[in-house]
């Protein structure tokens, strides 16, 4: 049996700016148990692997570092690098964002050690917005409980991000469906909650960087929400839509949003060609 009690799970794909800052949060742990680094590299186009190397070769000890052969996308990197991690539990990070504080893990160990009808723990995080020079760092989420359960991440949006969030390793199998839905953190967040109770913890102890596109156009927001519905219809038949109430109400809501955006566009069109 594996003695390690959480495995730090980091996937990365064209991160060579913000790796080593990611990285370093997780190296620079204070904790009383053995722990490992797993680190996902998606064949990245950039120098990202040549950092992975790197760190690897001077935490050989802590680090794992799998090399894909092949690029397998954010979700197929993210579910093989999972079914690696050793550990009692599971700590999530994208090589673009980091945590801050280094209690975070044993903080999240130490409650779920202690609350065993509890699967999962998060904290908030910080979002800093890379792509305006004008904005501040602010909270990512605002909440007014702090116990979660299954109901709760049938949400529009994502209640907990994603380098926040610790929870129990070995509690299911992925589905097949999962390699066929964008937001695979979503998805997981809600198979995880199906077993137990999430806790938030309190303080801020990660950041979130927005550095790419998003969605702010008409076309991407179309793509958000179109993908969105994919996941729910997904995780409706998941459950076998004992659910379905709660569920339809989110489906319900990006089916609307898609029709406003559909009107938008078309009256673009027709002012642009006078028709």
């Amino acid at each position: 049996m594996s003695s390690i009690k959480i495995s730090a799970c980091i996937i990365t794909y064209n991160h060579e700016t913000y790796l080593r800052e990611c990285l370093d949060g997780a190296i620079n742990q204070n904790v009383d148990f053995d722990y490992e680094i797993v680190i996902g590299e998606d064949r990245s186009t950039d120098k990202t692997l040549a950092i992975c190397k790197e760190y690897a070769q001077k935490y050989p000890k802590l680090i794992k570092l799998f090399i894909r052969e092949r690029n397998l996308g954010m979700t197929g990197n993210w579910v093989n690098t999972i079914e690696n991690c050793r550990g009692q539990y599971i700590a999530l990070c994208e090589g673009d964002d980091y945590w801050t504080d280094p209690n975070k893990l044993q903080q999240q160990v130490d409650y779920l050690d202690n609350n065993p009808n509890y699967v999962g723990s998060f904290h908030n995080v910080i979002a800093t917005n890379e792509m305006d020079s004008n904005s501040k760092p602010k909270p990512w989420r605002t909440y007014n409980k702090d116990t979660f359960n299954l109901i709760d991440t049938f949400s529009k949006i994502a209640l907990f991000h994603t380098c926040s969030f610790v929870f129990r390793n070995k509690l299911f199998e992925f589905p097949e469906w999962f390699h066929h839905v964008k937001s695979a953190d979503m998805s997981l967040f809600s198979i995880v909650a199906s077993q137990g109770r999430l806790k938030l913890l309190p303080g801020n102890m990660g950041v979130y960087r927005k550095n790419d596109g998003g969605v702010t156009h008409n076309e991407h927001l179309k793509d958000y929400h179109s993908n969105r519905l994919i996941l729910w219809n997904y995780v409706n038949q998941h459950y076998d839509y004992n659910y379905k109430d709660d569920i339809e109400k989110v489906i319900t809501f990006h089916n609307s949003e898609l029709k406003k955006l559909d009107n938008s566009l078309l009256g673009k069109l027709r002012r642009k060609f006078n028709i």
